[in-house]
């Protein structure tokens, strides 16, 4: 990786502000990658600014609005931007998008066509690809951003702050599904390396809580799930949800005896059906997904498809898996 941070450097070093994007309905992957690459900016003596609606946070999961309320803890500010303010932003600007690379994911897409642009994110790259960029930068080989942001803060030789590295440490738990899934030897240093910095392990399992109401939510969904085949899961969710949800629940069908694979179908508005598909590793959801125009991994895929319904969909893809 160090030339793809010794090219993140000279990147850094020309401009004087940056702001920092994640993903629409974002996680702990996503957050903490965004406040780990800020962090890593600052020790540049440049200013970084978090994409983020920190004064509505009501419209994030719990997990986001749990490590908000960790930011007391930290030694250092972290400066949000949102659709308005970022406007006051002076000086030469860079926009570095993590944890996505569709502009239609993105929190707030518009910005790509503002801004000079990087791109960092793990997901198998797909069509719909942000290709105007200064930098395009896909592994899917790695677990997470958090893990490529972990090696980033110790390639430039700083120690992040205990609360951001706690967000990292997180992230990476999530999205390996308890170190379970896309898990190297890399992915175990990476985290021990944020323990060495002070991620704290108490704070970690608050961060990774959810309500109750979400727990419910989802076991109404999960209960509602029928087997497509002798060893695929599937789960039609009618009610508008987010790709998070979807997410959740295709990981924790898995969980099931007899379940190799999983796919959840949902509305994500009126016009959009998200399709999250996880695996064990036996069966490759991603040559369904990307018959369906998506993108990811054996393991981890996912597609939005618009102007069909869900049974539509539902049966092109029990059409495909059988």
């Amino acid at each position: 990786m160090e030339h793809l941070f010794n090219k993140l450097n000279e990147i850094i070093n020309e401009y004087d502000n940056f702001i920092v994007m994640g993903h629409k309905d974002p996680d702990l992957d996503s957050l903490g990658s965004s406040l780990g690459l800020c962090e890593i900016i600052e020790s540049f003596n440049k200013k970084a600014y978090l994409f983020l609606n920190d004064k509505h946070l009501d419209d994030y999961n719990s997990n986001i609005s749990q490590a908000f309320q960790s930011f007391e803890k930290m030694k250092k500010d972290i400066v949000c931007v949102n659709q308005r303010s970022y406007r006051k932003i002076k000086g030469d600007t860079l926009l570095i998008v993590v944890d996505v690379h569709s502009q239609d994911r993105l929190e707030y897409p518009e910005l790509v066509n503002i801004y000079d642009t990087i791109v960092l994110d793990h997901h198998i790259k797909n069509k719909d690809y942000i290709k105007d960029t200064k930098f395009l930068y896909v592994d899917s080989n790695l677990s997470s951003m958090s893990e490529l942001i972990t090696y980033y803060a110790e390639f430039v030789n700083i120690d992040l702050d205990n609360v951001i590295a706690t967000i990292l440490l997180a992230g990476i738990e999530i999205d390996t599904n308890g170190f379970n899934l896309k898990t190297t030897s890399s992915t175990y240093e990476a985290a021990s390396t944020l323990m060495e910095m002070g991620a704290d392990s108490i704070l970690k399992q608050e961060l990774l809580k959810e309500s109750k109401e979400e727990y419910m939510k989802r076991a109404t969904f999960i209960r509602n799930s029928f087997m497509a085949t002798n060893n695929i899961a599937m789960c039609l969710i009618n009610t508008e949800s987010t790709t998070k949800e979807l997410a959740e629940v295709a990981q924790e069908l898995l969980t099931f005896e007899d379940v190799k694979a999983s796919f959840v179908i949902g509305k994500l508005d009126e016009n959009i059906i998200g399709v999250s598909a996880r695996s064990l590793g036996h069966i490759d959801v991603s040559t369904t997904i990307k018959q369906l125009g998506g993108g990811g991994n054996s393991s981890n895929a996912a597609v939005q498809i618009k102007n069909k319904t869900l049974k539509e969909v539902k049966q092109e893809i029990i059409d495909m898996i059988k």
